[in-house]
């Protein structure tokens, strides 16, 4: 799931962040560049007044990659109580030096590696922030007036970003001068988190005030893509036999999918009410309600959901019959892999 990290700089617009239910409030000044710092008794004072009410983060400010600078601001900044600290990695100076006196405080603080998409960073640094012991990466941009992450960096190479950080285990966020339309394509990446400040304010203003309306959308937005995102990875099987469900849920997984299944045509239509898929693959000779049943209902509901009829298919009219009933396609048993990717990723 994707959740929604909303920047603030005073108790105030905390307050109205944790009021809208954002997922983590991130605390930074805007005005004071592309991580800027509040000062440690302003976080302190927010970090008491949310009071665990949602997780909190910090950045420590746009401070050069220098070891003992970067080492004692960030034991400062976790010194506030907060959830997680954020490191910017900026461009030049000691990086692996800077890592190595940071893996003395990942035992005991959560830190987050901020990379600039507008820098060229080299992503394969993800597994030295990993073996440094990171809880996470994210990616932003340096210079805002430049566009968005989407505008900077391309998608092969979010993709792969994103990539890395989940192959580690480690969370994933995504930020940089983000808007509503960024949200669609960047929820395909799956992170864990989507950064958002200008898209927040008045006008688009990053240091102007927080817009409750604007939240809202945010927030709205990416709920609403959430739920396509889970159908885009969901695949709904209904077959009688255990054995043949096992053999298709197993080679949907491996190919990535998430898997729900059911024993009837009936019971595949109660999953169907309460879900949204991808795709379904209906055996055919069912007890309760056959594939043929099932299908006929689902298409007198107008249910687009594409669906293939899977069969020893013994006589030819059987596959005309499943066509005719409303089926997309149909699968011969045992069903071949590569033929059943292929129907599921045809768009």
């Amino acid at each position: 799931m994707t959740g929604m990290l909303a920047s603030v700089n005073s108790v105030e617009e905390a307050l109205q962040a944790l009021s809208a239910n954002v997922d983590i409030i991130d605390l930074k000044q805007p005005a004071l560049g592309a991580l800027g710092a509040l000062e440690t008794d302003l976080v302190k004072s927010i970090v008491d007044e949310i009071n665990g009410r949602c997780p909190v983060s910090a950045t420590i400010g746009d401070l050069p990659m220098q070891p003992e600078i970067v080492y004692q601001a960030t034991q400062a900044m976790a010194e506030t109580g907060v959830d997680y600290v954020k490191i910017g990695f900026f461009p030049g100076d000691d990086w692996q030096g800077t890592l190595e006196k940071l893996a003395t405080l990942s035992r005991t603080i959560n830190l987050i590696a901020v990379l600039f998409a507008d820098t060229q960073p080299d992503i394969a640094i993800i597994a030295s922030l990993k073996n440094a012991g990171f809880k996470g990466v994210m990616l932003d941009t340096m210079d805002k007036s430049r566009g968005s992450l989407t505008q900077v960096m391309t998608k092969a190479d979010i993709a792969r970003f994103a990539g890395l950080a989940k192959d580690r285990s480690m969370l994933c966020g995504l930020a940089g001068s983000l808007r509503l339309d960024d949200i669609a394509e960047l929820m395909s990446y799956q992170p864990d988190y989507l950064g958002f400040r200008g898209a927040l304010c008045m006008d688009h203003n990053r240091t102007a005030q927080l817009n409750a309306s604007s939240i809202m959308r945010i927030k709205q937005a990416i709920k609403h893509h959430q739920s396509q995102v889970i159908a885009e990875n969901r695949i709904l099987i209904a077959d009688d036999s255990e054995i043949n469900r096992l053999i298709l849920t197993n080679m949907l997984e491996l190919n990535g999918y998430k898997v729900d299944a059911a024993g009837d045509g009936a019971e595949a239509l109660q999953f169907i009410n309460q879900n949204r898929y991808k795709f379904a693959l209906i055996d055919l000779n069912m007890p309760v309600m056959s594939g043929l049943e099932m299908v006929r209902i689902l298409r007198k509901q107008h249910n687009p959901l594409k669906t293939a009829a899977i069969s020893a298919f013994a006589f030819d009219h059987q596959k005309a019959e499943a066509l005719d009933a409303g089926f997309d396609c149909c699968l011969d048993r045992p069903v071949d892999e590569e033929q059943l990717m292929a129907l599921i990723n045809l768009r």
